[in-house]
């Protein structure tokens, strides 16, 4: 498995524990808190801005589910935000993997799904854009995008 397929896996785990609910809900609520990196760094943090481009130009608030992980970390930190607003998080200097899920949760439809690699320059900010393209039965299948009985999380 490759380090896009583990995160992207991380992340689909994290979803089917009722994650995206609790995520969409925050986004849907409000205004979602400032994103915080969890942990302190070995070396001095720069900032990423990260935005998520999707197809659909939707007129309501669309929430759009984050996740940043370290290069050769098993986990990462998720972040809710709404589809067209960019986050802006102050991370350790370094090498990331973000992954986005753009999802519609009156219809329960994973509208999108995209990631990127992301260098983090120490003292400074670093742009990061995620396409998030149609997700593919396959793609949802590898990931594992299922509840613990074996129905999908999502329909297409």
């Amino acid at each position: 498995m490759d380090a896009h397929t583990g995160a992207l896996t991380w992340l689909a785990q994290g979803a089917a524990s009722n994650l995206v609910d609790r995520l969409v809900d925050r986004v849907l609520d409000g205004s979602p808190p400032a994103p915080a990196w969890p942990r302190p760094g070995r070396t001095p943090a720069g900032t990423v801005e990260i935005s998520v481009r999707h197809h659909s130009a939707a007129k309501v608030r669309t929430p759009v589910i984050l996740t940043l992980q370290e290069t050769g970390s098993r986990t990462g930190t998720v972040f809710s935000v709404v589809l067209g607003h960019t986050a802006r998080i102050a991370v350790p200097g370094g090498d990331y993997f973000g992954a986005a899920m753009v999802v519609d949760p009156a219809r329960r439809t994973l509208q999108g799904i995209g990631w990127s690699r992301l260098t983090v320059a120490a003292r400074r900010t670093s742009p990061c854009l995620i396409p998030a393209g149609r997700p593919s039965a396959p793609v949802i299948l590898q990931l594992g995008l299922r509840k613990a009985d074996g129905t999908p999380l999502f329909r297409l």
